[in-house]
């Protein structure tokens, strides 16, 4: 029996919309965090060597009450995947401490636990329903859409109206010099980086795809906003958004033309299975620098990239338990510090376990919800969403790292489908808002076998 079988079997009944004030029928929390996060980092207050940008601040406040909530059992029975969560923070902490000290693991490691486990719960606290998901799934969409009233001119004229104007107002630097591409102006949107904007854009399409337009192609309304997504991204004129928005267009398609078709997602991953089998043994390169050399605008952007890989796997191997915490990593001495790969970067800082216990969340949640059986068509279309806008970005964290804004939505989009584990779909004729259930005594750990 699985995870999420057992979880629906042991609640009598659907789990709760989260309750409170909302706006767009979102919760204000939610609301708060999404803004947040959009703000440039000079929306930051410094205390002592500590940076509380405006999302961290909002996480700080909100993480004791979401706590309480997820223990008191308002937010459906505590699973294995919860666990996940709280053990890699334990473990980043404790990799931290190694190589710090007690107070860089309190100081980096707190941070970072408020971050990695309060996104998480954000989403999983207040996401209850599919009412709440589509909610904020049109709020998110909003917001990028709402950037292209500065982004569009900004490509065309190269200033940055959005990001130095609220960063400006705040002491902060403005937006730093980068090459045009395509002959545009690469967008900041109100992010610190053009990488930032457009993965933040590039991850609602999915989003507006299944869920706004209805995976109707004939709905001339959400199909405006799927091609507003996607100029968002295109503004952005970066590799790692292109392959988030390419991704799932990629799967997306698969769903389309193969939908009806029993085992379409085993015969998709050995697909790419045969894919890397055959560049393997008729290529000159590895898949690793096939892919690389193709998702990459510059032959040096994907050459800095794979000696990136080949170092930083390096020093994984050197340090496989522990990563080597805020330490330099060994490189020559030409080579830039920054590290363009999320997963290797988890890996090299707080070792392989970090890593597997990340992995084990990602693709563990992804597969317990998607064998929930007799879903409702809608209730299909967002579990699409939700499980291809991971798989997008997903896929470009090998050639990009998520940092600040990234790293949090990254966290806030996989909690956000983790109420399919406890839903149960109503019944035909049924109201499909979900009603909250009587109060319950503090949950316990769901059995895992």
């Amino acid at each position: 029996m699985t995870t999420a079988t057992m979880t629906a079997a042991a609640l009598p009944a659907a789990a709760p919309s989260a309750k409170g004030r909302r706006i767009f029928g979102v919760p204000v929390p939610v609301v708060m965090f999404l803004v947040a996060m959009m703000l440039p980092t000079a929306a930051s207050v410094h205390l002592g060597g500590l940076r509380l940008s405006a999302y961290r601040m909002v996480l700080i406040v909100m993480i004791l009450p979401m706590l309480i909530q997820l223990l008191s059992g308002r937010a459906g029975r505590i699973h294995i995947f919860d666990v996940l969560v709280f053990a890699h923070c334990a473990w980043v902490v404790l990799a931290l401490m190694k190589w710090g000290g007690i107070a860089q693991g309190i100081e980096s490691g707190g941070i970072y636990a408020v971050e990695f486990a309060g996104a998480y719960l954000l989403a999983r606290v207040y996401i209850r329903s599919y009412d709440d998901f589509t909610a904020v799934a049109r709020l998110y969409v909003m917001l990028v859409l709402g950037t292209l009233i500065f982004t569009i001119p900004e490509a065309l004229t190269g200033v940055h109206v959005l990001h130095d104007t609220i960063s400006g107002a705040l002491g902060g630097a403005m937006a730093p010099y980068i090459d045009p591409r395509m002959g545009l102006e690469r967008a900041f949107g109100p992010f610190d980086h053009p990488i930032l904007y457009g993965v933040f854009s590039a991850a609602a399409f999915s989003l507006a795809y299944f869920v706004i337009a209805e995976r109707r192609l004939m709905n001339f309304g959400g199909m405006a906003q799927v091609a507003g997504v996607a100029l968002a991204t295109f503004l952005s004129a970066s590799g790692g958004p292109y392959v988030v928005f390419i991704m799932q267009g990629f799967v997306a398609a698969w769903e389309r033309v193969l939908g009806r078709v029993q085992g379409r997602w085993a015969a998709l991953f050995s697909f790419f299975a045969l894919i890397y089998i055959a560049i393997d043994l008729f290529s000159e390169r590895t898949p690793f620098h096939v892919f690389v050399n193709n998702f990459s605008f510059s032959r040096q952007s994907a050459y800095n990239r794979i000696l990136i890989f080949e170092f930083g796997s390096a020093e994984v191997a050197r340090h496989p338990v522990f990563g080597i915490g805020l330490g330099d990593w060994e490189r020559p001495a030409w080579m830039s510090d920054s590290m363009d790969n999320f997963w290797l970067v988890t890996a090299v800082r707080y070792g392989l376990p970090a890593l597997f216990l990340l992995v084990a969340l990602l693709l563990g949640l992804v597969w317990a919800v998607g064998q929930k059986k007799g879903l409702p068509p809608e209730w299909r279309r967002a579990r699409h969403a939700w499980a291809f806008t991971l798989f997008g970005i997903t896929v470009a964290a090998a050639t990009v790292h998520l940092w600040n804004a990234l790293f949090v939505l990254f966290l806030f989009l996989i909690g956000a489908g983790a109420w399919l584990l406890d839903a149960r779909p109503p019944r035909p004729g049924a109201n499909r808002t979900l009603r909250p259930r009587a109060a319950r005594p503090p949950a316990r750990v769901a059995r895992l076998f």
